[in-house]
C-alpha cells in the first residue's frame, strides 16, 4: 500500500504543477466543433486511446492515427500527440504531415522544445519523469515513462470533464458507450 500512497503522491504533484494557461487551452480546443485525431506510441498511445474514446463519449467526432478507417485528416483538423520525450521519430512525423495538410497539432509532453517547433499549434507541459531521466525531471519510483503517461490520463480526462461543464449528464455519455457486449 505504500507504493499506491506514493504514487498518488507523485500524481497530485506533477498534476497541479501543469501550466494553467496551457491547460485551460486544451479545455477550450475540446470545446471546438472539430474532428479531433489522436495519436502517441507505446503505452502513450494507449493513454491516446483511451482519451479518444472519451471524447466521442462526449459527441465529438474522434479517430485514432493508424487505425483502418480512420479518414485523411484535413484542413481544421485537430491532432492531437501524447509523447513523454516530444522526440519521437514518428509522432513528430505525423505532426508535420497534418500541419501540412492544414490540421492544428496540439502536442501533450515534457518537452518545452518540442511546444516551440514551427509544426505545433500549442500543447499542454506536463513535468513529469520520461524514461531517460533527464536532469531537472522529479523524482519516481516508477519505471521507465509511468509518471508521464499516468499524468498524460489524468489530466486529458479532467479537460474532457471540464470542456463538458456546461453540458452533458453520465445518461447523455453513457447513450454513446458501447452497447454490443
Amino acid at each position: 500500500m505504500n507504493t499506491i500512497s506514493s504514487i498518488l503522491k507523485e500524481m497530485q504533484t506533477v498534476c497541479m504543477d501543469v501550466n494553467s494557461e496551457e491547460y485551460d487551452s486544451f479545455v477550450q480546443l475540446l470545446k471546438e466543433d472539430r474532428r479531433f485525431f489522436f495519436t502517441g506510441e507505446g503505452r502513450s498511445g494507449f493513454v491516446a486511446k483511451a482519451i479518444a474514446m472519451r471524447l466521442m463519449h462526449s459527441g465529438k467526432m474522434v479517430y485514432v492515427v493508424g487505425e483502418t478507417t480512420t479518414p485523411a485528416i484535413q484542413e481544421n483538423d485537430i491532432l492531437i500527440v501524447l509523447s513523454g520525450s516530444g522526440k519521437t521519430a514518428q509522432a513528430l512525423n505525423i505532426s508535420e504531415r497534418a500541419h501540412r495538410s492544414g490540421a492544428a497539432v496540439f502536442m501533450i509532453t515534457t518537452n518545452e522544445e518540442a511546444l516551440q517547433l514551427p509544426f505545433m499549434s500549442g500543447g499542454v507541459r506536463i513535468p513529469a519523469a520520461t524514461k531517460y531521466r533527464h536532469e531537472g525531471e522529479p523524482k519516481t519510483i516508477q519505471p521507465l515513462g509511468n509518471q508521464f503517461d499516468q499524468a498524460a490520463h489524468l489530466i486529458m480526462d479532467a479537460a474532457i470533464i471540464d470542456s463538458l461543464a456546461e453540458g452533458k449528464t453520465n445518461e447523455e455519455l453513457r447513450k454513446k458507450h458501447s452497447n454490443l457486449e
